[in-house]
């Protein structure tokens, strides 16, 4: 058995402990309020960014862009597309925003979660149009092929009920 030295007791010592106890109370008090306010002020942000990128892709131009993209149903629709300047500039502007939000998602600015429920519907509905674009663009062209998009759409179709709906978001 080990037996420790006892220190002699007087007040000031007692007051001394009392206040050091109560030093590590406040002072984990102040940890747990930081990390309960780091975690509040990371979900806000990513709730905010959501937003953000949610009114982008509801603009009328990025809009108008997908639903030309849903338009393509073959591959000579897509390349027809080289012809009309604007609606080619529409498509490839609502697949980069897909991108950017799906790059947003990779590294966790956003909630998967939340995209895929409320745009996984377009996401999967673009898969087979934008496979043509691409396509199509890449005999001209060899930019872009929106790797973050892929995989998120690809996430989206997986998860998507065997009846898909046919609304836009």
């Amino acid at each position: 058995m080990f037996l420790a030295a006892k220190a002699p007791t007087d007040g000031n010592s007692t007051v001394r402990d009392v206040l050091t106890v109560l030093a590590l109370f406040v002072s984990g008090g102040a940890l747990f309020l930081g990390v309960v306010n780091f975690r509040r002020a990371r979900r806000l942000d990513k709730r905010d960014l959501f937003l953000r990128m949610h009114e982008t892709l509801l603009e009328p131009g990025v809009v108008a862009g997908r639903r030309a993209l849903y338009e393509i149903r073959e591959p000579k629709h897509a390349e027809a597309l080289v012809y009309h300047e604007d609606t080619l500039t529409q498509v490839y502007r609502a697949l980069a925003m897909f991108d950017v939000l799906a790059l947003y998602v990779d590294n966790g600015w956003i909630d998967e979660a939340t995209v895929l429920d409320e745009w996984g519907n377009s996401l999967t509905r673009s898969i087979e149009p934008a496979k043509f674009f691409i396509e199509a663009r890449y005999k001209t062209t060899q930019w872009h092929s929106w790797p973050h998009y892929r995989a998120l759409a690809e996430k989206a179709r997986q998860r998507a009920p065997k009846e898909q709906s046919t609304t836009d978001t």
